[in-house]
């Protein structure tokens, strides 16, 4: 949401999510705070639902937008019933379909996003672009010779870091995000530290009971805990997640993604394969798909790229369409 930032410039904003934590990224922003839940806990759906009635009927705001998933249905939801505008920016992480709450909001929000051209259909959802931005929007100037010397530049220093890296201890950044955890990618990661440990790695491995024997780690880390590791690192690894991934994009860092697979039950479909295919396409993010390609690429860790140039917010289009919409004074 906070990519989205430049569409709401003259708007007042509040903005509510399940996590407090985030407080920290909003500096002087009104900040509220909701009950999550999942389509599986069905007692704390209600309590989400109603956490997020008291918000808007305390905040009454003029336009809702929200991301997903369940509890930003419900503040679409109770949003049309009072009469608001209604706006829903399905989350990139659906590369491949709508989300369940994507779809059945599609009655409810009069403004119905998704943020895959190959997903939008005349009726809705429709497509303006996506948060993963546009790296040439950080260039100061539109001239093509000028942006051809940024890129030669950045080649060069990509080059000598490379170089650098293989000079001193390397040091990775492991993250399994903060709802669950993906013992199956730490082990993997823990047996190759074992075997290398001339590199220094330091993993946030979620609530488990598996303790990992070479690495140094924590099971969850503040924002401000995250990003300083985030900062600190070479290479970051981590699951194919959306937050994992900006969050390598924001700070110009490579990334090696491991989707969780739906089928070994470690998140809820295939997703997270479909979306780190896509960005791959994009050379947005290195991915390994199973565990032998991701000691591979943890032995080639210094040589790994992408194409992490990226800009602070969303695609213009997209935040320009929002704001027309949300018609902000």
């Amino acid at each position: 949401m906070l990519r989205l930032q430049p569409a709401f410039e003259s708007c007042d904003v509040t903005y509510a999510t399940t996590n407090t934590d985030y407080r920290s990224d909003l500096k002087d922003a009104r900040f509220r705070t909701i009950i999550n839940a999942n389509r599986n806990q069905k007692f704390k759906l209600l309590l989400s639902a109603l956490s997020i009635l008291w918000v808007i009927l305390r905040v009454w705001p003029d336009v809702i937008i929200s991301t997903g998933a369940a509890p930003g249905f419900f503040a679409i939801r109770i949003g049309k019933l009072f009469g608001k505008k209604t706006i829903w920016v399905d989350s990139i992480a659906n590369a491949e379909e709508l989300s369940m709450s994507g779809h059945r909001v599609a009655n409810y929000a009069d403004l119905w996003l998704t943020q895959w051209e190959h997903l939008a259909r005349p009726d809705g959802p429709h497509y303006f672009g996506n948060v993963l931005g546009d790296a040439s929007e950080q260039q100061s100037s539109d001239n093509e010779e000028q942006k051809s010397e940024v890129s030669s530049q950045i080649s060069e220093l990509r080059t000598q870091n490379s170089e650098l890296r293989k000079q001193k201890p390397f040091r990775i950044f492991v993250t399994v995000g903060s709802d669950v955890p993906f013992d199956r990618m730490v082990k993997m990661i823990d047996q190759w530290a074992t075997k290398n440990p001339e590199h220094v790695v330091f993993a946030q491995i979620g609530r488990t009971s598996w303790k990992p024997e070479s690495l140094e780690y924590c099971q969850i880390l503040t924002p401000i805990e995250y990003t300083k590791k985030v900062n600190e690192a070479d290479v970051i690894v981590a699951h194919a997640g959306m937050g994992s991934i900006l969050t390598a994009l924001k700070h110009q860092k490579t990334i090696l993604t491991m989707p969780r697979l739906g089928h070994l039950g470690e998140t809820r479909n295939e997703h997270q394969t479909a979306t780190a295919n896509r960005l791959l396409d994009l050379g947005k993010i290195n991915v390994a798909f199973n565990e032998d390609e991701l000691t591979t690429q943890l032995q080639n860790a210094a040589q790994l790229q992408t194409n992490s140039l990226s800009s602070r917010f969303a695609e213009r289009e997209l935040t320009k369409r929002i704001s027309e919409f949300a018609h902000c004074n």
